[in-house]
């Protein structure tokens, strides 16, 4: 994990640059997102992205957000291009947790081991890389 691509987190304690770690809890194989940040020259855990809600039913590609710091969660995955924010929540006790359809494909540029261990897991195909487009073809759709 020395080499891992970052990202800039803002959240309300200032800026932190953070690589994505992806997996799957073990318990029902839903999509487990989690952060890490460089303390020194080793990786360390930041925080969680989401949390797992087992009675709840979601897509191999979908998780609820973590209910810590939430409102900075949902702005880092849209700023970054992460997923996209759902209509849904779930519930666990008195807490609501807002869902997440993840771009897997994206995910993997980040972590592409965790993203195929959990596409195993989950028993679905792991996202082909998106074409990179190149100023040839975006000139071709112009005309």
């Amino acid at each position: 994990m020395d080499t891992k691509k970052t990202l800039r987190y803002n959240w309300e304690f200032g800026r932190e640059t953070v690589a994505i770690r992806v997996s799957s809890y073990r318990s029902n194989g839903n999509l487990y997102v989690g952060l890490c940040h460089k303390e020194g020259r080793e990786w360390e855990d930041f925080g969680d992205v989401t949390v797992n809600l087992p009675y709840e039913f979601i897509m191999p590609n979908e998780a609820f957000i973590t209910g810590d710091f939430t409102k900075d969660m949902l702005h880092f995955i849209k700023e970054h291009k992460l997923g996209k924010v759902l209509n849904e929540t779930g519930r666990s006790g008195y807490a609501i947790y807002q869902k997440v359809a993840f771009d897997l494909a994206r995910l993997a540029e980040f972590d592409s081991e965790g993203v195929a261990e959990h596409c195993k897991f989950a028993g679905i195909e792991v996202p082909k890389e998106k074409p990179q487009k190149t100023k040839k073809q975006n000139r071709g759709k112009e005309r």
